[in-house]
C-alpha cells in the first residue's frame, strides 16, 4: 500500500518531449499523447513495478480515499506534482510554437483537462488495446486524437 500511495518519485522522474526537438505544434503534441499513452497502463501487459502498474493498484485503494485523509493526501499531494509538471511543459510548448491561450483560460486549466482525459484513457487502456468505438486504431489514437482537441480548444495564434 506504501508503494501505491507514494508515486511521487515516478512522477519528479517523469520526461516529456522538449517542444523544441520538433517542427511544429501537431508533430510535439503526438509524441507528447503517445507517451502519455505508453506510460499508462495497456490491457494484457505482464505485471512489472512500474508507473503503470502503480496507477492501477492506487485503482483499488481509491475507494478508501472517499473516507480517508491518508489515503486522500498522498494521492491529492502526487496528481498537483503531475499537474505542474505538465504545466511546465505546455507553457514551454505555448511559448515555442508562438501561441496563447485563449482569454480566461490558464495553463492551470489546460493541465487539469490533459491529466483528467489522460487518466480517463488509461482506464480504456486497462480494458483495450484498440480504440473503443473504432478497433482498427490503437488505443493510443483516442489520446493523440483528444490531446490535440483540448490544444486546439484552448490555444489561439497570438496576435
Amino acid at each position: 500500500m506504501a508503494l501505491v500511495l507514494s508515486a511521487g518519485d515516478w512522477i519528479e522522474h517523469l520526461e516529456y518531449p522538449a517542444p523544441s526537438d520538433y517542427p511544429d505544434a501537431d508533430a510535439w503534441l503526438d509524441a507528447l499523447f503517445a507517451g502519455e499513452s505508453a506510460r499508462g497502463p495497456l490491457h494484457g501487459s505482464e505485471p512489472t513495478v512500474s508507473y503503470s502498474f502503480l496507477w492501477v493498484l492506487w485503482l483499488s485503494a481509491l475507494p478508501y480515499g472517499l473516507w480517508s485523509d491518508e489515503i486522500r493526501r498522498p494521492s491529492m499531494e502526487e496528481h498537483v506534482q503531475w499537474l505542474d509538471k505538465l504545466g511546465n511543459v505546455l507553457d514551454e510548448a505555448l511559448d515555442h510554437f508562438g501561441v496563447s491561450l485563449r482569454e480566461g483560460t490558464t495553463v492551470n486549466d489546460l493541465a487539469c483537462a490533459v491529466a483528467s482525459m489522460v487518466e480517463g484513457v488509461w482506464l480504456n487502456q486497462c480494458l483495450t488495446r484498440r480504440h473503443p468505438s473504432d478497433p482498427s486504431e490503437p488505443i493510443s489514437t483516442v489520446m493523440c486524437r483528444s490531446g490535440r482537441l483540448l490544444w486546439l480548444g484552448a490555444t489561439e495564434a497570438v496576435s
